[in-house]
């Protein structure tokens, strides 16, 4: 009596090697787990890999959070910019009462406008908030000074252009409610309100 050849089992997709080896490329923590979960390789030649997979994850997070660009590379620089502005524009303003803390540097403008740097570990200034409370003038002249200010090619025909993309002359549109933002070359500028704090206007880089 002939006995049929009794068929190979196929190996399951996902205990393969091409698998592993798939996901090691492609999203290095499951590569990882299944590469240690199906004992390929030896001990010493998973740890190897284990680390390898690991910078590879990590290092674009890394190499993103360090071409994070400042505003300013130091306060001097900010202050720099800021008077050049004000002079150019021919403004009374100054930076008074300035307080400083391990992330903020605040100060005032004005009455009813204060200005908040946010800094990081080395003093590099990465965004500008403008606090104003009240519907004044000087609130509309500190944003055109600050937009400026962080792009100085910008022409006095282009700030205001900046002003209106935000939606600040736009009587029907309700700040309460909303938020607007506009990229200008490589700057964010965001513009909202909060009826606790007032108008609240910053700019930062775009990342």
């Amino acid at each position: 009596m002939m006995h049929k050849p009794e068929s190979k089992l196929r190996t399951p997709f996902f205990k393969t090697a091409w698998f592993m080896w798939f996901w090691l490329i492609i999203f290095p923590p499951l590569g990882v787990f299944l590469m240690w979960k199906q004992g390929r390789l030896t001990k010493k030649k998973r740890t190897i890999a284990t680390g390898i997979a690991g910078i590879y994850f990590v290092s674009p997070m890394i190499i993103g959070m360090a071409m994070t660009l400042p505003l300013y590379n130091n306060q001097e620089e900010f202050i720099e910019a800021f008077n050049k502005e004000v002079k150019k524009l021919d403004f009374s303003y100054s930076l008074e009462n300035t307080k400083k803390d391990a992330e903020t540097i605040t100060s005032k403008l004005g009455k009813d406008i204060t200005l908040i740097e946010s800094v990081d570990e080395k003093g590099a200034v990465h965004e500008l908030v403008m606090v104003g409370q009240g519907e004044g003038v000087d609130i509309i002249l500190s944003m055109g000074l600050l937009i400026g200010m962080t792009n100085p090619d910008l022409n006095q025909n282009e700030i205001g252009d900046v002003l209106k993309d935000l939606r600040l002359f736009d009587e029907s549109y309700e700040y309460q409610k909303n938020e607007t933002t506009v990229e200008k070359d490589t700057i964010r500028y965001n513009l909202k309100y909060d009826e606790a704090t007032g108008v609240i206007f910053s700019a930062s880089k775009v990342n």
